[in-house]
Formats: C-alpha cells, sequence, structure tokens
C-alpha cells in the first residue's frame, strides 16, 4: 500500500458511500465552534481537507468568509455542484498559505500520510497561515476509543446491486481500512490508512508549532475528554 491512497480513494464511490450521511454531526460541531471559538464575521477562515465542504456550507449560510480546499477534484466538482457559490479548491494540505483568522480540521482530516514529517509540515503550515493570535480546531477520532471498538469486518448494501465490504486492522500504529466494492460490473478495491495520533501526541505537535492548546472535548456536544471519548477536538492559538 502506497502512501497516496488518499489520491485514490476520495472518488465517486467515496461520494457514493458516504451520500447518506446526515448533516447532523456536522451540525453539531459548527454549533460547538460558534459557541467556544465566537468567530466574527470578518474574519478569514480555511477548512481543510473540505471534501465537498458540507462544514464550509453552514459557514457560508451564516454569512462567514470561508475558503474549503482538498486535493480531490471530483470532491471540489460536486462541492461546487451542491452548494452553489461556496469558495471551494483543490489544494495540497501541505501547501496551504494565507492569513487566516481560524483554520479548521475536520472529521479526522488528518494522519493520511505515510511519513509522519508529512503530518508535521501540515501543522507548521497552519502556524505560518495563521494571523497573530489566530486559531486552529481540530477534530480527530481517539486512539484509545478506536482500539476498543475496533469492527474487523462489515459489509453494507448502499445501493441496489452495490455491497461495499470493509476490512479494517490497526498495525504500524496506523489504522488500516480495505474498501471493496462489489457489483454486477465486477469489484474495484481501494485502501485507507490512518496514523493512530494520541491526544497526547496532538497536543505535543501543537505545542512544538507553538499552537498554545486553549481547549479540549471529547465529543461534538463538548464534553470534557477522557480515554473513553470518541473524538479528540483541540482548540488552540497561535503564539508569536
Amino acid at each position: 500500500m502506497g502512501n497516496e491512497w488518499f489520491s485514490e480513494w476520495f472518488d465517486e464511490n467515496y461520494l457514493l458511500i458516504y451520500k447518506h450521511r446526515n448533516m447532523e454531526d456536522a451540525g453539531s460541531q459548527f454549533d460547538l465552534i460558534l459557541k467556544e471559538v465566537v468567530p466574527e464575521k470578518g474574519w478569514k477562515i480555511l477548512d481543510l481537507a473540505c471534501g465537498e465542504g458540507r462544514y464550509s456550507s453552514l459557514f457560508k449560510n451564516r454569512g462567514y468568509n470561508i475558503t474549503g480546499i482538498d486535493l480531490s477534484e471530483i470532491l471540489i466538482k460536486s462541492g461546487k455542484e451542491k452548494f452553489p457559490g461556496l469558495k471551494l479548491e483543490v489544494c495540497d494540505m501541505r501547501k496551504i498559505s494565507g492569513n487566516y483568522d481560524l483554520i479548521l480540521s475536520l472529521f479526522t482530516s488528518f494522519g493520511y500520510f505515510e511519513d509522519e514529517k508529512e503530518d508535521r509540515k501540515v501543522i507548521s503550515g497552519i502556524y505560518r497561515s495563521l494571523n497573530p493570535g489566530g486559531l486552529f480546531w481540530i477534530d480527530f477520532f481517539n486512539s484509545e476509543y478506536i482500539k476498543n471498538t475496533l469492527i474487523k469486518k462489515s459489509s453494507t448494501i448502499i445501493t441496489e446491486g452495490v455491497t461495499v465490504k470493509e476490512e479494517r486492522e490497526i498495525t504500524g500504529g496506523r489504522i488500516n481500512k480495505k474498501i471493496i466494492f462489489e457489483s454486477e460490473s465486477g469489484k474495484k478495491e481501494y485502501f485507507e490508512s490512518v496514523r493512530m495520533y494520541t491526544k497526547n501526541d496532538l497536543v505535543e505537535m501543537m505545542n512544538s508549532n507553538r499552537l498554545k492548546v486553549e481547549k479540549i472535548f471529547g465529543d461534538y456536544a463538548g464534553s470534557e475528554w477522557d480515554e473513553r471519548s470518541e473524538r479528540v477536538i483541540i482548540v488552540c492559538r497561535k503564539q508569536a
């Protein structure tokens, strides 16, 4: 498995498997961001690895100045069709630049790269791209929760004639998943691999890039984090 799995996976089949994903979780986290960050309408906001832009659309609909970036041309094209007028651009998260007041990394849009140095390059770019005192909000899975609840195999009929089988394993400090689409036209396989950063790993990464951690939550309701939490949501601020 190469380190460019994300260049292959985020295509029409990704859209198909997640087409029924509702906006409930997105709406809950959006409400939490508004409550805890209280962004001003004049702020420049960046949504990293935005996919089709479901989070970005919530901000835009409330009058915020937000831009979403994603490496997948297919997802960006789909997002522009689904959310007309939303600012979406094709861009590698390792190559971001600009002057933002708030940068968002939502729904585990981090830890994709085979080399940890590439993940750290993303965080360094975030620091450089934030205005003084700017905020970074990262929403990542809780590794301990994943270890304790991992379902190794599953099979789902996602539409008539199309079955998706998923095989999951934790190895080499990563959660690896094989996704197999089976239909009358044949079979197609994809891979997904995300580094299992712990809460402490993420906090260390923020601190080493002069991003001061201010708040940590364990779910989209804003609960206090503990090892049983589903998520690790960290809010940090750029230091001089």
